[in-house]
This record gives C-alpha cells, sequence and structure tokens, in this order.
C-alpha cells in the first residue's frame, strides 16, 4: 500500500471495530478470574486485580498492597503515640474550690 494513500473512514467499519473491541474486552474480563485461579501469584494480588476489574497488572498489584501497608502502620503508630486524650486538667474555679475546702485531718 502506497504511504500516500488514505482509506477513507465508513462508519459501519468504525461502528464494527467498536463493538468488537466491546465484545472482547468483555470476554478478557470473563476469563480473568480463571487465569488468576491458576496462576502462581499471591491470593492478595489476584483479589487487587480482581477488584480494579483487570486493569492493573502484577507489578502495580504489589506497590498498592505496598501503599495500603504503609498507610496502616502510619495510622497505627499515631493512635499509638500521638492519638491518646491527656487526662482533663481542673479549671481555675475548681482548683479555687478545692483550695477552700476544709481539710479532715
Amino acid at each position: 500500500m502506497p504511504p500516500d494513500a488514505k482509506i477513507p473512514s465508513n462508519s459501519e467499519i468504525d461502528q464494527a471495530l467498536k463493538e468488537f473491541e466491546l465484545k472482547s474486552q468483555a470476554e478478557e474480563i470473563k476469563k480473568s478470574p480463571e487465569v488468576l485461579k491458576n496462576s502462581e501469584m499471591p491470593k492478595m494480588v489476584r483479589l487487587v486485580i480482581k477488584w480494579s476489574g483487570g486493569s492493573i497488572n502484577e507489578k502495580q498489584a504489589n506497590y498498592v498492597l505496598f501503599g495500603f501497608v504503609v498507610i496502616a502502620i502510619g495510622i497505627s503508630l499515631f493512635l499509638f503515640f500521638g492519638g491518646g486524650n491527656k487526662p482533663p486538667q481542673p479549671s481555675a474555679a475548681v482548683l479555687e474550690r478545692i483550695k477552700q475546702m476544709p481539710l479532715n485531718r
């Protein structure tokens, strides 16, 4: 085919190509759980790929899981070291009343 030749766009061909692409994507999504079950990937990675609809690969699923672990550890450290409540401090009025109370000795 000469490089200068242009194929005229045909709306029927374009529509058929779009339908074919949609059908092939639907079949690929249907097949993906079967392919994932037979693979040697860890179950968590397969689960992340399944939840994403098959739009990410194994490496990206590993990064998602790693990010989840980092966030979970960060939240745990915050709650352990910085999220605790300090005991309430009495107000000045309460301290004054305590000072005025008689001591029973």
